[in-house]
């Protein structure tokens, strides 16, 4: 299992991702197996597809290896590293913009968002030869439409992305026993979005529940359980991952206590700031740095 206190801080920062553009499209071709883990964290959604090769892609508890047809999902600020196994390897990487899934459903009937919400062992794998074919060409397509970018390349690219999601998804009903009309709709997340944006928006003071469920026009009760439904988890840990992404960044870079960092970004008890820490990187705050110091020099 890799050390994912050595996680690339937001790496991706995925700036060009807007309402106006949903997606954009990166790759990794390795020419031999790599010798460590790559690791990320970052707001964009991501959903991955092996073309060539394998890979391994690992969450905090959990691990698969994925060859050419399967995929892999992320979630906002859910740290995970990728390992490269084989030679030539290549592996296409859909960053998605998290407010504009379910633009393209007028229905409202469909939880996007499931293929990426479930834990990690529960999200969807293609598990036939018909729909690994099926990922498989998705990804080539994606691959050369980003490159050439001819007429419509984007258009038909957001359908093909959506098609594969409304695959996860249906799949995911089946297995959980999930009735479309039952789904967290797309009026329901749209509601939620204020709250994201106050969580993503990231400043040093901490966004509360109650001012969360404002932002919505939602009691906090209604507005608790509608998030847990959509996201996955309550919004109190979708912010704070927010938060230690970006106090992680000052561990890194900076010369600040601990104690400093943690009042910064809103954790003014320090050992509440580092058991949080802990849980994501695996790691304190003080090891973070020192492993961090050591990597760059070597």
């Amino acid at each position: 299992m890799p050390d994912l206190s050595l996680i690339a801080i937001e790496k991706q920062k995925h700036p060009t991702l807007s309402a106006e553009s949903p997606f954009n499209i990166d790759h990794v071709y390795a020419r031999k197996p790599s010798s460590g883990y790559s690791g990320d964290i970052h707001y964009a959604l991501q959903l991955g597809i092996q073309l060539t090769g394998s890979a391994e892609i690992v969450y905090d508890n959990y691990s698969r290896i994925c060859r050419p047809g399967d995929c892999w999902w992320t979630m906002c600020w859910e740290p995970h590293a990728l390992k490269v196994l084989e030679k030539r390897s290549f592996i296409v990487a859909v960053n998605l913009e998290l407010n504009a899934l379910g633009s393209i459903d007028p229905f409202g009937g469909c939880h996007w968002l499931m293929p990426f919400t479930l834990p990690p062992e529960e999200r969807y794998v293609p598990d036939s030869d018909d729909e690994r074919m099926k990922f498989l060409a998705a990804g080539r397509k994606l691959f050369h439409w980003n490159s050439r970018r001819n007429a419509y390349w984007q258009q038909k690219s957001w359908l093909l992305i959506n098609d594969l999601l409304l695959t996860a998804v249906s799949k995911l009903n089946c297995i959980h026993d999930v009735v479309a009309g039952q789904a967290v709709t797309g009026d329901k997340f749209a509601r939620l979005r204020p709250a994201i944006e106050l969580a993503r928006s990231c400043d040093a003071e901490p966004v509360t529940l109650a001012k969360a469920a404002k932002a919505c026009s939602l009691s906090a009760s209604r507005f608790s359980e509608l998030f847990r439904e959509a996201l996955g988890s309550s919004f109190g840990q979708f912010a704070a991952r927010a938060r230690i992404s970006q106090a992680a960044r000052d561990i890194a870079t900076s010369n600040m206590a601990v104690e400093e960092v943690a009042a910064k970004w809103g954790f003014f008890d320090s050992s509440h700031f580092c058991h949080a820490f802990k849980k994501i990187y695996q790691c304190s705050p003080s090891e973070f740095r020192r492993k961090r110091h050591e990597n760059q020099v070597l």
